[in-house]
């Protein structure tokens, strides 16, 4: 059920439609050309919110419900407080901190999401992350993160209870 809200922050000051997100309470925000597909971020009023792309969410249901619960997980998780938090007058931690830990970072959001779907029984949705990430082959699926085989291997390994 999509319904209108007025956005907080972050970086948009227009009405926004919102999902509900079967993963979490976690407002989640469809975007039209969301150039990431999915992301978690806090807003300018220190609430978590989670952004989905508008077209993904019409176009590939399964894979949208993964990315939902991949999201929630960053939150549980604590890696968006994490890359978030300030360091004294410094501001949001530089990049440099943060970039050793996103591997990581995305293949326990990855396992998270995993045994939430499993939970839900949603193996489908499980199973098209799962071809999804083969499509990236070898190469990471974003700046620093996993390759798309690594984490397909983990999403297999993860619901299959290994």
């Amino acid at each position: 059920m999509m319904q209108s809200r007025v956005g907080g922050g972050f970086e948009f000051r227009r009405k926004l439609v919102t999902v509900d997100n079967p993963y979490c309470s976690i407002l989640t925000y469809v975007v039209p050309d969301f150039d990431e597909q999915a992301s978690s971020t806090i807003d300018d009023q220190d609430r978590a919110v989670i952004v989905i792309d508008a077209e993904l969410l019409k176009r590939d249901l399964p894979y949208a419900h993964f990315l939902m619960a991949h999201e929630c997980c960053h939150h549980k998780l604590g890696h968006v407080r994490l890359t978030s938090a300030k360091l004294g007058q410094l501001g949001p931690q530089p990049f440099y901190y943060i970039k050793p830990l996103l591997k990581g970072m995305e293949l326990d959001a990855d396992t998270c999401a995993v045994k939430m779907l499993t939970l839900t029984n949603e193996s489908g949705a499980i199973e098209e992350a799962r071809q999804n990430m083969l499509s990236f082959g070898n190469n990471p699926t974003g700046a620093y993160y996993p390759t798309g085989v690594e984490r397909a291997d983990n999403i297999a390994k993860t619901a299959a209870g290994r």
